[in-house]
């Protein structure tokens, strides 16, 4: 079978179309940037088709001319940047999964998996209640809103073509890579890569909230724990629900392994990193494991390899050696394999 991954060069994407060669399936990378710093080793073992998502008959042309059976739609707008340009964003996010849902459904594909966002569930929550109310006045996240409408289309698919449409929660999402992280991928890249050079951190009480709205609409967050989740984790599991023989549900989350403050995270850093400093408010609250029982667990098989440590460890390793290797072995010792 052909599988397509769109975004199959960003990040979670990438590591979805390593999984997939491991399984023995053929893949193409759809893609408006053809980057392969993550699958250099793989890469002449997949098809890579350089098109806009949001473009329909760049979309068609990829999934027709290269006989895809089933489609995992990753590509998305970054978390940040879709505050200042939400039109572009809306275009890549919004008409980029019609697109991909009108290609699957006149080419009769299998199944669509489409990558969204556990922060759909609350913002659907509050705006039902505000409005309800009839004063909406909830915190503006254009991201969380176009992923809202992309899940609504979604089950217009469903319920109106009977097709396979599957939406998939994944954590927080970080790991190798120079600029293709989400939310809070983004927010972790500069403590990493200052303590690498030596350079000392400090952060205030928004940094350690570990939230992707701008500080001007939210300048006094509430420090959390975060579902953190290594790339590799993410794509493997995306792509387990792609590949998967029937599913009894449409919608996913992906378990992370477990739940940390930002303050937790920077004292894991500073032991990865001999001689860093980073100074974060330390909170009451305190993150720990999760329940590796889940849905995704039970109907594909899913359950996370990395814990922080393990993510960061590749995630060092990268930045300082410019190429991806997987260092977590098959039974978690931590000794490169690739």
């Amino acid at each position: 079978m052909t599988v397509m991954v769109t975004g199959g060069c960003g990040l979670g994407g990438s590591f979805a179309v390593r999984y997939a060669l491991d399984q023995g399936e053929d893949v193409v990378a759809f893609d408006i940037a053809i980057k392969t710093e993550l699958l250099d080793d793989v890469k002449d073992r997949v098809r890579f088709v350089k098109g806009d998502i949001s473009n329909a008959s760049e979309v068609f042309a990829a999934v027709a001319d290269n006989g895809v059976g089933r489609i995992l739609h990753t590509a998305s707008f970054l978390t940040g940047p879709a505050y200042d340009r939400p039109l572009a964003a809306a275009q890549t996010m919004v008409i980029g999964t019609l697109n991909v849902l009108e290609a699957a459904r006149a080419l009769k594909v299998e199944r669509v998996v489409h990558v969204s966002t556990g922060k759909t569930v609350p913002t659907a929550r509050q705006f039902a209640e505000a409005a309800g109310s009839g004063n909406v006045k909830i915190l503006p996240d254009p991201y969380t809103s176009h992923k809202v409408a992309t899940e609504l289309l979604c089950n217009d698919y469903r319920g109106l073509y009977g097709m396979d449409v599957v939406v998939i929660y994944p954590g927080q999402l970080f790991g190798p890579g120079y600029d293709f992280a989400g939310g809070f991928g983004r927010a972790l890249k500069p403590i990493v890569e200052k303590s690498l050079r030596g350079e000392p951190v400090v952060l205030d009480a928004w940094d350690a909230a570990a939230v992707s709205t701008p500080r001007e609409l939210n300048p006094t967050p509430p420090i959390r724990t975060v579902p953190v989740m290594y790339a590799s984790d993410a794509g493997r599991g995306e792509m387990m629900a792609t590949l998967a023989d029937d599913l009894p549900a449409n919608v996913y989350r992906l378990q992370s392994k477990e739940e940390l403050t930002m303050y937790e995270i920077t004292q894991i850093i500073m032991r990865l990193i001999p001689g860093s400093s980073i100074e974060a408010p330390e909170p009451e609250v305190r993150g720990g494991p999760v329940d590796p029982d889940s849905p995704a667990n039970r109907d594909f098989g899913f359950a996370p390899e990395y814990d922080m440590e393990a993510g960061l460890r590749e995630y060092i390793d990268f930045l300082q050696t410019g190429r991806y290797s997987r260092l977590l072995g098959a039974w978690g010792d931590q000794t490169r394999t690739g």
